[in-house]
């Protein structure tokens, strides 16, 4: 694997032999933006670093919602424009990836197929429950077997800095019968919400063995020297999680 700067690693993708991934951190000096304004230009590095022209790493505009994009060699260029908050492609040399700054990215790759796919989870896709949704993509365009798939979850707001109130736990509880495994009691109506382990738990449900599903456990809002974080900063910048099928 190429990185690219300060990323981190996943022994069992590097293992397979087949992708490209990148989990940036906020030292790469990527994804700084002036006002947190996105430029053209943000992840250059991390195209070169992949060996693929900057056009060919896609990235959407994110919505919070549960669209699901297929990128193929005919509308990858026309990505960036698009409403959606995950990506799947069995395309070669073609990246995909989605940006963070709190929310959970969750990285997907079937080495079968092979097919790959780049997931944005803040908490209204998790409780539209995208992630069950892109594995569900996978296995009916491509063919992919959950019970093969590996999935990395990416560094997250963790439950201790990630209080919610009402509006949001209500949807959780009346989604999830396992609410109580991912969030826990504060005081005065607030409770902490493990994001990450709920979609974890999601994947687990979607038919990926427990085993094949990694999750860093480090909180970008505990952590001002490694990642951005909304929750912490307010308007920021944004990490990078994107996967390629090698050419």
């Amino acid at each position: 694997m190429n990185t690219v700067g300060i990323s981190i690693a996943i022994p069992a993708l590097d293992e397979l032999g087949i992708v490209q991934y990148v989990f940036t951190t906020r030292q790469n000096g990527l994804g700084a933006r002036t006002q947190g304004i996105k430029q053209a230009d943000d992840w250059k590095r991390v195209a070169e670093a992949f060996g693929i022209a900057p056009d060919r790493l896609v990235t959407v505009n994110q919505v919070h919602g549960d669209t699901i994009r297929l990128v193929e060699q005919m509308n990858y260029r026309t990505m960036r424009s698009a409403e959606a908050d995950a990506m799947i492609t069995r395309e070669r040399g073609l990246a995909i990836g989605v940006e963070t700054a709190d929310c959970v990215p969750i990285l997907l790759v079937d080495p079968a197929t092979p097919a790959v796919a780049a997931v944005h989870a803040g908490w209204k896709s998790t409780v539209e429950k995208i992630v069950q949704k892109t594995v569900a993509k996978m296995q009916a365009g491509f063919g992919s077997d959950p019970s093969r798939i590996i999935a990395a979850i990416g560094p997250a707001i963790g439950p201790e800095c990630y209080e919610v109130d009402e509006p949001v736990m209500g949807p959780v509880r009346e989604t999830f019968p396992f609410w109580k495994e991912v969030a826990s009691p504060r005081t005065q109506g607030k409770w902490s919400l493990d994001l990450a382990r709920l979609n974890r738990l999601e994947l687990i449900q979607a038919g990926l063995p427990g085993i094949n599903v990694y999750s860093f456990g480090l909180c970008t809002s505990c952590n001002p020297d490694l990642f951005y974080s909304f929750r912490r900063e307010g308007r920021t910048g944004r990490m990078l999680s994107a996967v390629m099928i090698k050419a």
